[in-house]
């Protein structure tokens, strides 16, 4: 039976709501690359610091995520949303009226916390506030965050720098943190529970003793080791492979980050048509590794370049969502969701981590970035291994569905 069109719009104005307060996210990571050269002109940053400045986020999603999941049961998770949007903005504002090297690295780390702490609930938010039947479609749009936030960052950062340099793109990701914040007090639900001072021991039991939870992780961790390796050096791939300029490699970065959310709507619909999520990831990471290839062998070709990047980032975009479906649908409580999405966040952390670092050793090495691009076909390579463990248990016939 069709769900009412209210039931559909309801659900529809709480997952935009939570996918704004998501992209917040994906902004305040992303506005660091495209401000780099200011940054470093205005603070003397070394390039040491300017890697530990781009590694704080993820240090502290793998040093905290739990830490900050096992609270949400207790605090309630539309107050640890609305904190973390609130702490978004003190992070910006730190970074902007503290004008030194400190307050700037103070700002990221806060940030760092506001990240964590959105991504953790709003997958709880979305699975307690939505129709199941409505699930698919709603995780795709969800995981979409990311992207969504890094494209707009990378195509809107260099025009603001110019305009008024980095202090400018952090007063408007200050003001899209203050616009978030309206959304999500007006359109989010509100906790029903009074706050509680407990951390959520059992649930983080719980999300251990599950093999799936694991390899959701690492399968996320490969697929965020392609991801990442891509976003942060496709300007200098488009430059060193394709002859384009660093002002036209970001803004490829930008339409790669826009197609990568555009996959991410597309799987989102196949889980909702009943696709089996581990049928989507195998199909996503077959398809990754030939267009890698085909991109190294048509390099030289700069609209080839341009075009396999697009499908790159078209396709990959497919499998985020599922990861973030499989972990909504790992337990029926969704209760325990914080707690399981921050213990997926843990192992997926490294692969943020290696990733970028692995390949920028092999290119160093090797003098090719060419070479480095094939490395990451070993990853795609095991995520479809991984993914025939990608199976949720079916509470029906106590077997497991793909």
């Amino acid at each position: 039976m069709a769900m009412p069109s209210s039931s559909f719009m309801r659900d529809l104005r709480l997952t935009i709501t939570i996918l704004f307060c998501g992209t917040l996210s994906g902004i305040n990571i992303a506005k660091l690359a495209p401000s780099i050269n200011e940054l470093s002109i205005s603070f003397g940053l070394s390039l040491s610091q300017i890697g530990l400045l781009a590694s704080v986020f993820t240090i502290i999603m793998v040093a905290a995520g739990v830490l900050i999941g096992g609270i949400v049961r207790g605090a309630g998770t539309k107050r640890i949303l609305m904190a973390a949007l609130i702490v978004a903005c003190i992070g910006n504002a730190i970074s902007l009226m503290g004008n030194s090297v400190a307050s700037l690295f103070i700002g990221r780390a806060i940030e760092g916390v506001s990240l964590i702490a959105l991504t953790l609930t709003a997958p709880s938010l979305l699975t307690q506030h939505t129709d199941p039947a409505h699930r698919g479609w709603v995780m795709g749009t969800w995981g979409g965050f990311m992207p969504l936030g890094n494209g707009l960052a990378i195509i809107a950062a260099p025009y603001l720098i110019e305009q008024g340099g980095w202090h400018l793109v952090w007063q408007v990701g200050f003001g899209f943190s203050l616009f978030v914040c309206g959304l999500g007090w007006l359109f989010i639900p509100d906790d029903n529970a009074p706050m509680k001072r407990q951390f959520d021991l059992a649930a983080l039991k719980l999300a251990v003793a599950l093999p799936l939870l694991a390899i959701i992780g690492l399968s996320f961790a490969l697929h965020s080791l392609v991801y990442q390796t891509l976003i942060q050096f496709m300007p200098l791939i488009a430059q060193s492979l394709g002859g384009f300029s660093l002002v036209e490699g970001a803004m490829i970065t930008g339409l790669f980050c826009a197609v990568n959310f555009a996959g991410n709507l597309i799987a989102g619909q196949a889980i909702q048509r009943g696709k089996k999520p581990a049928h989507i990831v195998r199909l996503v990471f077959s398809i990754v590794p030939i267009l890698l290839v085909l991109l190294v062998l048509f390099s030289h070709a700069s609209f080839l370049l341009f075009l396999f990047l697009l499908l790159i980032g078209l396709v990959s975009g497919g499998s985020a969502p599922i990861f973030f479906y499989l972990v909504s649908r790992a337990n029926d409580d969704p209760q325990n969701l914080p707690v399981f999405v921050a213990w997926v966040f843990q192992i997926q952390g490294l692969g943020m981590l290696i990733g970028p670092a692995l390949i920028s050793w092999v290119v160093e090495t090797t003098h090719s970035w060419n070479i480095g691009i094939l490395c990451l076909i070993p990853a795609c390579l095991a995520v479809i291994a991984l993914s025939w463990r990608l199976v949720l248990p079916n509470a029906k016939t106590g077997h497991h569905a793909a």
